[in-house]
Protein backbone atom coordinates (compact mmCIF):
# COMPACT_ATOMS: atom_id res chain seq x y z
CA UNK A 1 0.00 0.00 0.00
CA UNK A 2 2.80 2.48 0.71
CA UNK A 3 4.52 2.07 -3.03
CA UNK A 4 0.71 2.15 -4.63
CA UNK A 5 0.47 5.35 -2.04
CA UNK A 6 4.12 6.56 -3.29
CA UNK A 7 3.18 6.14 -7.14
CA UNK A 8 -0.05 7.96 -6.42
CA UNK A 9 1.47 10.88 -4.99
CA UNK A 10 4.08 11.10 -7.66
CA UNK A 11 1.30 10.64 -11.06
CA UNK A 12 -0.69 13.29 -8.74
CA UNK A 13 2.54 15.69 -8.76
CA UNK A 14 3.32 14.94 -12.33
CA UNK A 15 -0.29 15.43 -13.69
CA UNK A 16 -0.26 18.67 -11.46
CA UNK A 17 3.26 20.01 -12.95
CA UNK A 18 1.78 18.62 -16.99
CA UNK A 19 -1.52 20.82 -16.29
CA UNK A 20 0.50 24.42 -14.32
CA UNK A 21 3.65 24.04 -16.67
CA UNK A 22 1.99 24.93 -19.87
CA UNK A 23 0.39 27.65 -18.23
CA UNK A 24 3.47 29.01 -17.35
CA UNK A 25 4.71 28.75 -20.44
CA UNK A 26 1.84 30.11 -21.99
CA UNK A 27 1.53 33.14 -19.89
CA UNK A 28 5.15 34.32 -19.45
CA UNK A 29 6.93 32.82 -22.71
CA UNK A 30 4.19 32.28 -25.27
CA UNK A 31 2.54 35.08 -25.11
CA UNK A 32 5.07 37.97 -24.91
CA UNK A 33 7.55 36.19 -27.64
CA UNK A 34 4.48 36.13 -30.62
CA UNK A 35 3.53 39.83 -29.76
CA UNK A 36 7.30 39.90 -31.97
CA UNK A 37 6.09 37.53 -35.11
CA UNK A 38 4.85 40.52 -37.61
CA UNK A 39 2.97 38.12 -39.78
CA UNK A 40 -0.58 38.10 -38.48
CA UNK A 41 -1.36 34.52 -39.99
CA UNK A 42 1.87 33.41 -38.84
CA UNK A 43 1.18 34.52 -35.37
CA UNK A 44 -2.23 32.90 -35.53
CA UNK A 45 -1.63 29.73 -36.66
CA UNK A 46 0.98 28.92 -34.40
CA UNK A 47 -1.27 30.46 -31.76
CA UNK A 48 -4.30 27.77 -32.67
CA UNK A 49 -1.16 24.87 -32.99
CA UNK A 50 0.00 25.99 -29.23
CA UNK A 51 -3.31 26.02 -27.43
CA UNK A 52 -4.26 23.12 -29.24
CA UNK A 53 -1.74 21.00 -27.92
CA UNK A 54 -1.74 22.31 -24.47
CA UNK A 55 -5.04 22.05 -24.49
CA UNK A 56 -4.24 18.24 -24.73
CA UNK A 57 -0.91 18.29 -22.19
CA UNK A 58 -3.26 19.84 -19.64
CA UNK A 59 -6.17 17.30 -20.12
CA UNK A 60 -3.81 14.37 -19.69
CA UNK A 61 -2.42 16.10 -16.59
CA UNK A 62 -5.81 16.65 -15.43
CA UNK A 63 -7.10 13.29 -15.96
CA UNK A 64 -3.96 12.23 -13.86
CA UNK A 65 -4.47 14.60 -10.87
CA UNK A 66 -8.40 13.31 -10.96
CA UNK A 67 -7.45 10.02 -11.17
CA UNK A 68 -4.60 9.86 -8.28
CA UNK A 69 -6.48 12.31 -6.55
CA UNK A 70 -9.52 9.68 -6.11
CA UNK A 71 -7.83 7.60 -5.19
CA UNK A 72 -5.55 9.29 -2.23
CA UNK A 73 -8.70 10.79 -1.08
CA UNK A 74 -10.34 7.15 -0.77
CA UNK A 75 -7.51 5.97 1.00
CA UNK A 76 -6.42 8.66 3.29
CA UNK A 77 -7.93 7.37 6.69
CA UNK A 78 -5.85 4.16 5.92
CA UNK A 79 -2.73 5.48 5.04
CA UNK A 80 -3.28 7.66 8.04
CA UNK A 81 -4.30 5.33 10.58
CA UNK A 82 -7.73 7.62 11.46
CA UNK A 83 -10.81 5.47 12.24
CA UNK A 84 -14.01 5.64 11.73
CA UNK A 85 -15.17 7.36 14.48
CA UNK A 86 -13.76 10.51 13.55
CA UNK A 87 -15.62 12.99 11.39
CA UNK A 88 -14.10 13.57 8.31
CA UNK A 89 -14.37 17.55 9.03
CA UNK A 90 -13.52 16.82 12.86
CA UNK A 91 -9.57 17.10 11.23
CA UNK A 92 -8.74 20.09 9.30
CA UNK A 93 -7.57 17.30 6.63
CA UNK A 94 -11.50 17.54 5.71
CA UNK A 95 -11.75 21.18 6.27
CA UNK A 96 -8.75 21.72 3.97
CA UNK A 97 -9.50 18.80 1.37
CA UNK A 98 -13.48 20.65 1.00
CA UNK A 99 -12.14 24.22 0.71
CA UNK A 100 -9.50 22.84 -1.86
CA UNK A 101 -12.12 21.16 -4.10
CA UNK A 102 -14.63 24.05 -4.04
CA UNK A 103 -11.60 26.27 -5.43
CA UNK A 104 -10.87 23.42 -8.24
CA UNK A 105 -14.11 23.49 -9.18
CA UNK A 106 -14.27 27.45 -9.34
CA UNK A 107 -11.15 26.65 -11.81
CA UNK A 108 -12.03 24.09 -13.79
CA UNK A 109 -15.35 26.54 -14.77
CA UNK A 110 -12.70 29.21 -15.30
CA UNK A 111 -10.89 27.04 -17.59
CA UNK A 112 -13.64 25.85 -19.36
CA UNK A 113 -14.81 28.64 -19.71
CA UNK A 114 -11.57 29.73 -21.49
CA UNK A 115 -10.98 27.15 -23.46
CA UNK A 116 -14.59 26.49 -25.09
CA UNK A 117 -15.65 30.21 -25.43
CA UNK A 118 -13.08 33.23 -24.64
CA UNK A 119 -9.82 31.78 -26.23
CA UNK A 120 -11.12 30.30 -29.60
CA UNK A 121 -13.02 34.01 -30.13
CA UNK A 122 -9.71 35.56 -29.52
CA UNK A 123 -8.09 33.70 -32.21
CA UNK A 124 -10.86 34.09 -34.58
CA UNK A 125 -11.17 37.94 -33.65
CA UNK A 126 -6.99 38.09 -34.06
CA UNK A 127 -7.63 36.43 -38.04
CA UNK A 128 -10.66 38.72 -38.54
CA UNK A 129 -8.42 41.37 -37.38
CA UNK A 130 -6.04 40.57 -40.68
CA UNK A 131 -8.12 41.98 -42.47
CA UNK A 132 -11.20 44.25 -40.77
CA UNK A 133 -11.11 47.49 -39.11
CA UNK A 134 -10.92 49.41 -35.74
CA UNK A 135 -13.79 47.44 -35.10
CA UNK A 136 -11.89 44.07 -35.08
CA UNK A 137 -9.11 45.31 -33.71
CA UNK A 138 -11.63 46.78 -30.79
CA UNK A 139 -12.70 43.00 -30.68
CA UNK A 140 -9.53 41.63 -30.18
CA UNK A 141 -8.75 43.85 -27.25
CA UNK A 142 -11.39 43.27 -25.60
CA UNK A 143 -10.84 39.49 -26.03
CA UNK A 144 -7.63 39.76 -24.72
CA UNK A 145 -8.49 41.49 -21.37
CA UNK A 146 -11.61 38.84 -20.78
CA UNK A 147 -8.65 36.11 -21.72
CA UNK A 148 -5.74 37.37 -19.71
CA UNK A 149 -8.22 37.79 -16.93
CA UNK A 150 -9.50 34.37 -17.20
CA UNK A 151 -6.06 32.52 -17.14
CA UNK A 152 -4.54 34.85 -14.57
CA UNK A 153 -7.25 33.78 -12.27
CA UNK A 154 -7.49 30.74 -13.12
CA UNK A 155 -3.39 30.30 -12.55
CA UNK A 156 -3.54 32.17 -8.94
CA UNK A 157 -6.64 29.54 -8.19
CA UNK A 158 -4.32 26.54 -9.23
CA UNK A 159 -1.17 28.02 -6.87
CA UNK A 160 -3.71 28.48 -4.15
CA UNK A 161 -4.83 24.61 -4.69
CA UNK A 162 -1.20 23.33 -5.06
CA UNK A 163 -0.83 25.41 -0.94
CA UNK A 164 -3.72 23.91 0.17
CA UNK A 165 -2.49 20.12 -1.45
CA UNK A 166 0.78 20.73 0.19
CA UNK A 167 -0.80 21.37 3.44
CA UNK A 168 -2.54 18.21 3.67
CA UNK A 169 0.05 16.25 3.19
CA UNK A 170 1.69 18.29 6.09
CA UNK A 171 0.12 15.88 8.99
CA UNK A 172 0.88 18.28 12.31
CA UNK A 173 -1.30 20.60 10.32
CA UNK A 174 -3.66 18.61 8.50
CA UNK A 175 -4.24 16.05 11.25
CA UNK A 176 -4.84 18.06 14.14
Amino acid sequence: MDYLHAIMIWAHTLGIALYVGPQFFLAFAWVPASRNIADLPTRNQAMRTITRRFGIIGSVGLGMIIVSGTYLISTWRDYHGIGDDIGFTDLRFGEIFIGKMVLFIIMLALVGMHMMSTGPKLVDAMEAAVNGGPAAEARVKSLRKQSMLLSITGLVLVLIIMVMGALLNTTQISLA
